[in-house]
């Protein structure tokens, strides 16, 4: 589901008050929805919108610790039961294995910096479409883009990281170079928007949809007039 004119007037004039380069915080308290905050972690608002259906127990960090570690999938978790998951990471930590025993050289023609982005693009892709979302890119009903933005850390104190996540949000491009980006974090309910400002410039993994879910929209019609 689209915003409507009327709400991205309303982040639009946010983003013409507040220039790039002048970074502005608003933080609004969530609708109540029963949903404890130490439920609101930021992959779930933005990918399935706090959706009842996709609890914390599908935190997509299970994906990239188990392409690291080789452990288990969280036992009942999306994860576990998605027909082509299993299959991937198995596949992905022997090559990430192959990585680390060779200095992360060149491997099979591919540089560690391609393969870690393009694990990292595909477990955006599958947490979008767990949630309900639907990747694909292009202006939407009135003229906006929505996205999905993973940031990683590259490297933890001087050591290579393998492919991870630290924060995620949904970015919308509003056009003529104005952007809002819509947040939560663990421990709040409350939702955050960054106007013409985001929590990182780089090493983001990012993926265009083509619209918000349901539960985002119930939760922003409650928010934006």
């Amino acid at each position: 589901m689209p915003l409507t004119q009327q709400q991205l007037n309303t982040l639009d004039q946010y983003c013409v008050d507040n220039p790039a380069g002048v970074p502005f915080l608003g933080a609004f308290a969530s609708p109540n929805l029963g949903i404890p905050a130490n439920e609101c972690a930021c992959w779930r608002w933005t990918t399935a919108g706090l959706s009842g259906t996709v609890g914390v127990i599908n935190d997509p960090a299970q994906a990239f610790t188990a392409i690291a570690l080789n452990t288990p999938f969280n036992q009942g978790s999306i994860w576990e039961n998605d027909n082509y998951a299993p299959a991937y990471v198995q596949q992905n930590h022997a090559t990430y294995i192959q990585y680390v025993n060779n200095n992360y050289a060149l491997l099979n023609g591919v540089t560690y910096d391609n393969w870690f982005a393009d694990v990292t693009n595909t477990i955006v892709e599958a947490t979008c479409r767990m949630g309900g979302l639907t990747p694909g890119a292009g202006l939407q009903t009135n003229g906006e883009r929505y996205y999905v933005y993973m940031h990683y850390d590259r490297m933890t104190n001087g050591e290579i990281n393998a492919p991870n996540y630290t924060h995620w949000w949904i970015g919308i491009d509003l056009g003529n170079n104005r952007n809002v980006n819509i947040e939560m974090f663990p421990g709040s309910t409350q939702v955050t928007f960054r106007f013409n400002n985001a929590y990182a410039a780089t090493d983001n993994a990012i993926v265009e949809v083509t619209d918000l879910t349901q539960n985002h929209m119930a939760i922003l019609n409650a928010i934006l007039p």
